[in-house]
């Protein structure tokens, strides 16, 4: 299975939280680092920190939306 597209460093993406306890089912978050592909599955992850500071790693298949980025790749927020 080829691994799912990642967003790049610094993008403003929204996801799927895949914590079901959690009362937000979409959460924001900024892209942290370079993404990794898990070698069993093929799928991507990517670090994420969040707005309370702490950072998690979401598999790719929860982003729902990606931020467009300005000329100089960064995202509009």
């Amino acid at each position: 299975m080829p691994a799912s597209p990642s967003p790049g460093l610094g993008r403003v993406i929204t996801y799927l939280n895949p914590d079901a306890l959690h009362p937000d089912a979409y959460v924001r978050g900024v892209v942290s680092g370079s993404h990794v592909v898990d070698p069993e599955t093929g799928r991507s992850w990517v670090p994420v920190l969040l707005p309370n500071g702490s950072t998690t790693v979401l598999d790719t298949v929860n982003i729902l939306r990606v931020q467009e980025a300005d000329q100089d790749g960064n995202s509009k927020v």
